[in-house]
């Protein structure tokens, strides 16, 4: 369950610079330390060397997530840690967050005040109470006393925050931001390589049309939910859709609307589902979602709300001659259940796509299960 954080006036992330961050909160820091640092922190230089050694390794980025908060803990004490990748003017920049010993889930990133401070000013910050009140009241809502927040980069500027809280004094002190702007330092290799991954994978993964993952990714995560389906005893869902009479579309206004009617279809299918749920684009006009830990009525339901949501969200085409009106399209859907109808991805698949055969034959705009003998209309 998220923590509520209302954003008050004053307190709306959007539009940051450095000029509305309170100077006296900002660390000035070199990437080089003053000697007297490690004297009195043996414990930290030997942790940056770790960090140093594994920071060379081809790691994902909530693994080397992971491997910063470790080693915050050889630098100084916290009771609440948080690492974000993801800045708010580049949507192609994956948004992940890392929480560690929260009890709660933390607060989104687009809420996140320090986060949107530490990607505007790039440089550390000592979160401490009595100077900005948008801080204060963050402060409060988090139940933190204080806090210490370093901006995260990659090879091309800003891309996420470490973040570190105390639930009660002492405040962070500057050794600390200095300490943990190494660990960002570090780190930055590493973060510019695992983006470098994402956007190959996001690639390699999703419809370059549509934007909803491939078949092929799709193969894989149908694989995988049966079988957690199977380990856990729960029932995953599989929906085939289709559109009705989609080829008189390309016929009467050409390819370029068709793909357009794709493209709005694909934000209207993707529009209330859940992170676990999976839409892809099977081929052509047709799509499958995989609904995990959805049993018979779950599936009726989604099926229904699809079904309904595509005939009443019209297809806007401006401009295309002999298109004046816009389009109102129709959906037929087959469904399959795992284990009920099958355990096998490709047995499932074969069930599912009998059960769309069905709602075609039967008249269309309809969704029917696998083996269920009464058409649902």
């Amino acid at each position: 369950m998220a923590i509520g954080l209302s954003l008050d006036q004053g307190m709306q992330p959007d539009h940051v610079s450095p000029e509305n961050i309170p100077p006296q909160l900002l660390v000035e820091v070199f990437s080089e330390l003053r000697p007297e640092i490690f004297a009195q922190r043996l414990t930290a230089l030997n942790s940056l060397l770790r960090m140093a050694l594994l920071g060379g390794m081809e790691m994902s980025f909530p693994v080397l997530a992971q491997l910063m908060l470790d080693i915050t803990d050889g630098i100084t004490s916290s009771d609440r840690q948080l690492v974000l990748l993801g800045h708010p003017s580049d949507p192609h920049l994956p948004h992940l967050q890392i929480p560690r010993h929260w009890p709660q889930e933390p607060p989104p990133q687009e809420e996140n005040l320090l986060h949107q401070w530490a990607m505007a000013a790039g440089q550390p910050m000592l979160a401490v109470p009595g100077v900005d009140p948008r801080l204060d009241r963050f402060l409060s809502r988090l139940g933190m006393s204080n806090g210490v927040v370093i901006p995260l980069f990659s090879g091309h500027g800003p891309a996420g925050s470490l973040q570190l809280y105390r639930l009660h004094p002492p405040a962070f002190e500057p050794a600390d931001a200095h300490l943990l702007w190494i660990v960002s330092l570090l780190a930055e290799t590493q973060i510019a390589h695992s983006q470098a991954l994402h956007h190959l994978l996001r690639f390699a993964f999703n419809d370059y049309l549509t934007g909803l993952k491939t078949r092929r990714f799709f193969e894989q995560a149908l694989e995988q939910e049966i079988k957690r389906a199977l380990r856990n005893r729960t029932s995953c869902a599989l929906l085939l859709l289709d559109l009705d009479d989609f080829k008189q579309i390309n016929d009467s206004y050409g390819h370029h609307i068709g793909d357009e009617t794709l493209r709005q279809l694909a934000r209207i299918l993707t529009r209330d589902m859940r992170e676990i749920d999976t839409v892809a684009r099977f081929g052509g006009d047709e799509f499958a979602v995989i609904l995990p830990d959805t049993d018979h009525e779950g599936a009726r339901f989604v099926a229904t709300r699809l079904r309904e949501a595509v005939r009443q969200t019209p297809i806007q085409a401006a401009g295309t001659p002999g298109m004046e009106r816009p389009l109102h399209l129709d959906l037929s859907l087959g469904i399959a259940l795992a284990p009920e109808n099958a355990t096998a991805p490709a047995a499932l698949l074969r069930s599912a796509d009998m059960a769309l055969y069905q709602a075609k034959r039967n008249g269309k705009h309809r969704y029917y299960f696998s083996q269920e003998r009464r058409l649902i209309s």
